[in-house]
């Protein structure tokens, strides 16, 4: 039989343990918190200043500057959730796709990609090389001019096959 200070050691261990896991969540939790909120505050600024949006359709004619911030805020928003693991690789593609659907958005990228992180971690290099890929991707996919009615896309697709 185990005497009684063994058993005080396990469970004081198992405390410990637990007491890990349940900071762990905390911190994952309070993390979460704090990428929704920035997420809130960058949609937010967004609303108040359209010209920070890189995908706004009439944004007014104003300093590039203001659109590259836009695009700066939304790549530095997907790569924290890229590091705290909410944020897979197929929905960073998915964004950065709707990102570089600009010409704008890729000369953008190809001025700054290589400069615009330390690139201290493998998980790091990875995000910088994933958004380089689908920048340089984003040419081949763009989508020709869509048509202007159903009755232009019926019309267009039944001369096709005729």
């Amino acid at each position: 039989m185990p005497d009684l200070p063994t058993i005080v050691s396990i469970a004081a261990l198992v405390a410990v343990a637990i007491s890990l896991l349940v900071q762990q969540q905390q911190a994952r939790t309070a993390q979460m918190v704090d990428v929704r909120e920035r997420h809130f505050e960058l949609i937010k600024l967004m609303l108040d200043h359209p010209e920070l949006d890189y995908n706004a359709t009439a944004r007014p004619a104003t300093d590039d500057r203001l659109t590259a911030i836009g695009m700066s805020l939304w790549v530095a928003h997907w790569n924290t959730l890229w590091h705290i693991g909410k944020l897979d690789e197929k929905a960073l593609r998915f964004n950065l796709g709707d990102l570089f659907r600009t010409p704008e958005a890729r000369t953008w990228w190809t001025k700054v990609g290589s400069g615009w992180s330390s690139k201290g971690s493998r998980r790091e290099r990875r995000f910088i090389a994933i958004v380089t890929e689908e920048c340089n991707a984003a040419p081949a996919r763009a989508t020709p001019r869509q048509p202007q009615s159903r009755a232009e896309a019926v019309k267009t697709t039944g001369a096709k096959n005729s």
